[in-house]
């Protein structure tokens, strides 16, 4: 328990209990009496609440870290920004395209939505027990991303400080939101700001995704582009079947 070995274990699972939302009304109200009226309670509370940020950020942390180390692709450029992508990016999906014989069905929009329908599942959101002053709005709005209710979160979202969460945490929960809301335009231009930024905690999930958006508007070559650059095993499932 860290710092916290003076609280009992029968307060801190009830503190946890708490916090991950998993007691019943009658024992959730009860709690939030006695935290009302108990000092010493509260103060117990809110060191378990802080024991459980740093706990979660720290795994947090850890496994982007793993990410950076792991994945360090090329990022082509923006093609809608008149920019070129290098021509050691442009010779992979060129192979790619030969070699899984696209060109027939490069414009075909029935093989693009069902690929996309077969495949497409949103990310899992990050935890909710992370609640601080600083970011309740973008957890509350996690709340909803969590539950399907995309255009809530999105709504909650939108005004949010980008230097309380973490620019790049912001613009791909926006992106992703927006692709499973059915928006594929909009999630493309969160996640192509995200995919030619120079920080972001987030590379391979946003070469999945950015995939999987251009997937839904019918562009195979693009989507073939992001998805290879994506270590994420459901891209290679996809990549798969474009070429089944």
């Amino acid at each position: 328990m860290s710092n916290s070995e003076h609280i009992s274990e029968e307060i801190w699972e009830r503190c946890e209990k708490y916090l991950n939302d998993t007691m019943d009304t009658a024992e959730k109200l009860e709690f939030e009496s006695r935290l009302e009226s108990d000092p010493e309670l509260k103060k117990q509370f809110d060191e378990v609440e802080g024991s459980i940020l740093g706990i979660e950020t720290a795994v947090l942390t850890s496994r982007l870290d793993a990410f950076h180390e792991e994945i360090n692709p090329v990022k082509p450029l923006n093609p809608s920004g008149g920019k070129r992508f290098s021509p050691w990016t442009w010779s992979i999906a060129a192979v790619l395209v030969v070699a899984l014989g696209l060109f027939g069905i490069l414009n075909s929009g029935n093989q693009t939505d069902k690929l996309f329908a077969d495949h497409f599942v949103p990310d899992p959101g990050l935890p909710t027990t992370m609640s601080s002053n600083t970011n309740y709005e973008f957890l509350e709005g996690m709340v909803d991303y969590k539950t399907g209710n995309y255009v809530a979160a999105l709504e909650k979202w939108e005004s949010l400080d980008e230097s309380s969460i973490g620019a790049d945490t912001l613009t791909y929960f926006k992106g992703v939101a927006h692709l499973a809301n059915g928006d594929a335009e909009s999630s493309i231009k969160y996640l192509q700001e995200l995919w030619n930024s120079e920080s972001n905690s987030f590379t391979s999930e946003t070469a999945h995704y950015l995939g999987m958006a251009y997937l839904k508007t019918g562009d195979l070559e693009d989507a073939i582009n992001y998805l290879t650059f994506s270590k994420d095993g459901a891209a290679e499932k996809v990549l798969s079947e474009i070429k089944d």
